[in-house]
């Protein structure tokens, strides 16, 4: 299978770019995985399916800033965290195969990715870990308040992850302004409910909005390759 993907996505019709392909013979694998990274991500429905997330959370995080403790839709909000989000993102690889399966493959063909590698998930494991130890450290000294220092470590280990998942340049630039914006957040010194307003508010607005720029450039180009 990927060599097949290899022959067809660099030397058929087309193809994506040669310095891609470079030093091929010597670790196929890797150039394989990097293929099925870019065709997971040409059509921009992960970008989406991850800023309708965030916004979920944005949406769930204003009921508990725009309403008084102890109101329905304060308590609505928690409700929502428990039984809306952790659904809503497990069920969003699901949506994105099934999408592609009904609408995409007859003009792009489908690539099922393979499970993570244990060293990827191992390294993820340990950026969250540090981040967390950091955080903890930093709010032990008091330096910045800890709900601030909390922000600040979603902000950079979340622009950490995106960046070493995508692996394109426009995930490469979320993750830098998500770190960079969790940073900022910090220093502001603003409570933690409206940080969290304003950092999944804006990070989900992003991604829908490159998710839908990305789908629409996708659907407006010939596919040639099927």
């Amino acid at each position: 299978m990927q060599t097949s993907l290899y022959c067809r996505l660099a030397y058929g019709e087309g193809a994506m770019n040669p310095h891609l392909f470079q030093g091929v013979e010597r670790n196929p694998d890797a150039a394989a995985g990097r293929l099925m990274q870019r065709a997971n991500n040409r059509d921009g429905l992960p970008e989406i399916a991850i800023g309708i997330c965030f916004l979920t959370v944005a949406f769930l995080v204003w009921l508990e800033v725009a309403f008084q403790p102890g109101s329905f839709p304060y308590r609505a909000s928690w409700w929502g965290m428990l039984l809306l989000l952790c659904p809503l993102i497990a069920a969003s690889p699901w949506a994105i195969k099934s999408l592609r399966r009904r609408f995409l493959m007859e003009k792009v063909g489908y690539v099922d990715l393979k499970r993570i590698p244990r060293k990827r998930f191992i390294l993820v494991i340990t950026i969250a870990f540090v981040t967390a130890a950091v955080t903890a450290w930093a709010a032990y000294r008091g330096a910045i308040p800890p709900a601030g220092w909390f922000l600040a470590g979603v902000g950079i280990s979340g622009g950490l992850l995106m960046a070493y998942a995508g692996r394109l340049p426009r995930f490469v630039v979320g993750g830098a302004v998500m770190a960079a914006l969790g940073i900022a957040i910090a220093f502001s010194r603003v409570t933690f409910e409206m940080g969290s307003l304003i950092l999944y508010g804006f990070m989900g607005a992003l991604s829908l909005l490159s998710g839908c720029v990305v789908f629409l450039h996708f659907m407006r180009v010939p596919h040639e390759d099927k």
